[in-house]
C-alpha cells in the first residue's frame, strides 16, 4: 500500500511536531465530512469537541506528513496540503455529526475559535463594553456576558444601567444552552460580517453557577439586591444562584492548611484591607494560621490602622475570593459553602 502513495516503507517522515489528537484531525480532514462524520459519530463529545478543536489550530502541515498519516493513497491537493479551510470544515463536521436530534452538547468553548467578535471584546475595557450593550435586548447581554470570564463579567455588569442588572443575571441563570447559530449571529453584529454557519445542536453557556460567579464579583452591596430583585418573580432561581455563591464568609469553613495556602498568595496589604472588614471570628482564622511573628504584625495593624473605603475592603475580598477559587481549580484547596466541591 505504502509504494501507491509515493512512500517507501522504510523511509521515516517526522510527525513528531503534531499530537494524537492533531493527526486524528488531519486524518478526518482528508478523509473528507461523510467519512469523518461516520467516524466520530462512534467518539465520545470530549473526543469529538478534543479533535473539533484541533482542525481549527493545526499547524503548518506538509504534504508528506498528510500521506504518512493516511497511508492509503496520495493525492495532490494543490497549494494547501489539505485542501479546505479547517474553520468552516470543523464546524460543518460538527454539526453533521451532532445532528439535529443528537443529545451531544458542545461547550461554549469549542467554538472560541470561531468568534472572533466575541473574543475582541474579552480584550476592550469593562466599560466600553457596558457603553456598547446598554442598548442591546437583556438576552444579548445576558449571553455576551456568559461567554465571559466571571470576573470581567462581573465589570461589564457593574456598568450596565441597574435596571437591567436582576433581568440580565436572570437570563443568564436559566440561560444554559444555545444554538451555535446564534452564537454565529451574535458574533456577526461584532465582526461586522456575516456568519456562514447553519444548524446545529446546543451550545452549553451560562447557568446558574456561572450567574452565582458573577455575582460573587461585582461588589458595592449590588448582589443582595438583584438577587432580591429576581425573588420577586422567581424565588427559586434568587435561591438557586445564592447556593451556588462563595462569599468571603465563606472563608471561615476552610481549613488550617487551606488557609495557610492562601496566606502564601496574598499580599499583606490585601489581607489587611480585607480583614478590615471581617468579624473577630473570621480574623482569628487568619491569625490562628500564621507564625507568631506575622500574627502580631497583622494584629497591631488591624489596631491601629486608621478607617477605610468599604470599596477598598470589598475590592481586597474579591481578590481574596478569586484567590481561593484558582487554587480550589488547583487542587490546592477545598472550597465550601455555595458551588461545587472541591477535593484538596
Amino acid at each position: 500500500m505504502a509504494d501507491l502513495i509515493g512512500i517507501e516503507d522504510d523511509e521515516e517522515v517526522d510527525l513528531s511536531d503534531l499530537t494524537v489528537v492533531q493527526r486524528a484531525a488531519i486524518l478526518m480532514m482528508a478523509l473528507g465530512k461523510e467519512t469523518a462524520t461516520v467516524l466520530l459519530k462512534q467518539l465520545n463529545p470530549p473526543e469529538i469537541q478534543a479533535i473539533g478543536s484541533a482542525m481549527t489550530t493545526l499547524p503548518h502541515v506538509n504534504r508528506r506528513q498528510v500521506d504518512a498519516i493516511l497511508r492509503t493513497y496520495y493525492r495532490e491537493f494543490g497549494k494547501d496540503a489539505l485542501g479546505v479551510d479547517p474553520d468552516s470544515f470543523a464546524r460543518s463536521l460538527l454539526m453533521d455529526t451532532l445532528g439535529k436530534n443528537s443529545s451531544h452538547v458542545l461547550d461554549v468553548s469549542m467554538l472560541s475559535d470561531q468568534l472572533k467578535g466575541l473574543e475582541t471584546l474579552k480584550w476592550m475595557h469593562p466599560g466600553a463594553v457596558s457603553n456598547m450593550l446598554k442598548n442591546e435586548h437583556p438576552q444579548v447581554m445576558a449571553t455576551v456576558l456568559s461567554y465571559f470570564e466571571p470576573e470581567q463579567a462581573a465589570l461589564v455588569l457593574q456598568g450596565l444601567p441597574e435596571r437591567f442588572r436582576s433581568e440580565v443575571v436572570y437570563r443568564i441563570a436559566t440561560l444554559n444552552t444555545i444554538q451555535p447559530q446564534a452564537l454565529f449571529d451574535l458574533n456577526a453584529i461584532f465582526e461586522n460580517q456575516a456568519s456562514d454557519s447553519s444548524g446545529g445542536k446546543m451550545a452549553t453557556i451560562g447557568g446558574v453557577k456561572r450567574a452565582a460567579e458573577i455575582l460573587n464579583l461585582i461588589g458595592g452591596g449590588n448582589d443582595g439586591k438583584i438577587l432580591d430583585d429576581i425573588a420577586i418573580e422567581h424565588t427559586d432561581v434568587s435561591q438557586a444562584i445564592q447556593d451556588n455563591m462563595f462569599t468571603f464568609d465563606n472563608l471561615s469553613a476552610i481549613d488550617g492548611r487551606g488557609i495557610q495556602a492562601v496566606l502564601a498568595e496574598i499580599p499583606a496589604d490585601v489581607l489587611l484591607l480585607a480583614l478590615k472588614g471581617a468579624d473577630k471570628k473570621m480574623q482569628a482564622h487568619f491569625l490562628d494560621n500564621m507564625s507568631k511573628r506575622q500574627a502580631l504584625i497583622l494584629k497591631d495593624d488591624l489596631e491601629n490602622s486608621g478607617p477605610v473605603k468599604l470599596s477598598e475592603v470589598e475590592g481586597a475580598q474579591r481578590q481574596i475570593i478569586m484567590t481561593v477559587r484558582r487554587l480550589a481549580n488547583e487542587g490546592k484547596v477545598m472550597m465550601p459553602g455555595g458551588g461545587e466541591d472541591m477535593v484538596g
